[in-house]
């Protein structure tokens, strides 16, 4: 699948997308379908959607990128609010000259990209929220972990905390895989910005059609948490995914594309 930078505020911001490549100042084809846009969470980095990027690259123009400080993105250093953030995500769209986009983020991503609904609502056609609340409580143990990783008293941790009960070895060696491409500091500073993050009084402004898809064993963002999210904003749709943790998009990829592709075959079509 093809990559490409593009600079946001400086900083080479390294993105997925599908199509034909092309040269390196010209940006992909976005023409097709709608323009679909991959927002990662709290540590990781946009190659954990390559698999969605594929699923829909028939009928819609997906991208994935990777936020500074992740990935292969530039930066050593975690960027330092929600709203940075969403700034962030608003200059990769401005660079790319994208259309009003549909926004699929877990976590930290869904956070900015809610964020980012509610400031610029002409500039988003749709969100898609996974793992995402409108308020985190990320429990202290989590954080502490990765303080003591971050300070070198402790390994990175490798363990299925956070899945669900029916993902398998190959979903846990993928993500975890991807785990270590981030600095834990980056990682420590990501989950505190999400616990910093509240957004409950500003969810009755949000007017763009939203699905939000929850795992049914989500640790970190609960059920109830996401259908507190759902009763916040008006006309959402939840889908709520049996067997899945906090990490529905890799732990259950058909129950997740399949509410994906349903919610993108509904989308009215942009105003003209």
């Amino acid at each position: 699948m093809p990559t490409k930078y593009v600079t946001v505020d400086g900083c080479p911001i390294h993105y997925w997308h599908t199509g034909p490549s092309t040269p390196p100042n010209i940006a992909p084809d976005v023409s097709r379908g709608a323009v679909v846009a991959f927002v990662h969470g709290a540590g990781w980095n946009a190659a954990l959607w390559q698999s969605q990027l594929a699923g829909l690259q028939t009928d819609h123009s997906p991208l994935a990128f990777d936020f500074p400080g992740h990935g292969r993105s530039g930066g050593t250093e975690a960027l330092e609010s929600i709203e940075a953030y969403r700034d962030c995500l608003a200059g990769f769209c401005a660079a790319l000259k994208l259309p009003p986009v549909v926004l699929v983020g877990h976590d930290l991503g869904g956070a900015a990209a809610l964020a980012y609904a509610i400031t610029k609502p002409a500039q988003v056609r749709a969100l898609v929220l996974t793992g995402t609340a409108a308020r985190f409580e990320f429990p202290s143990t989590l954080l502490d972990t990765w303080r003591e990783v971050m300070r070198g008293r402790r390994p990175q941790p490798f363990n299925n905390d956070g899945f669900g009960s029916q993902a398998d070895m190959a979903v846990l060696r993928f993500v975890l895989t991807e785990q270590v491409k981030t600095d834990p500091r980056v990682r420590f500073h990501d989950l505190g910005v999400c616990n910093s993050f509240e957004v409950t009084p500003w969810l009755a402004e949000l007017h763009v059609p939203t699905l939000i898809v929850a795992g049914r064993e989500d640790p970190y963002v609960t059920v109830e948490q996401a259908q507190s999210l759902h009763r916040g904003i008006a006309d959402s749709q939840l889908a709520i995914i049996d067997g899945a943790g906090h990490f529905v998009p890799w732990e259950q990829p058909a129950g997740f594309q399949s509410a994906l592709t349903q919610f993108l075959t509904n989308l009215k079509a942009p105003a003209a």
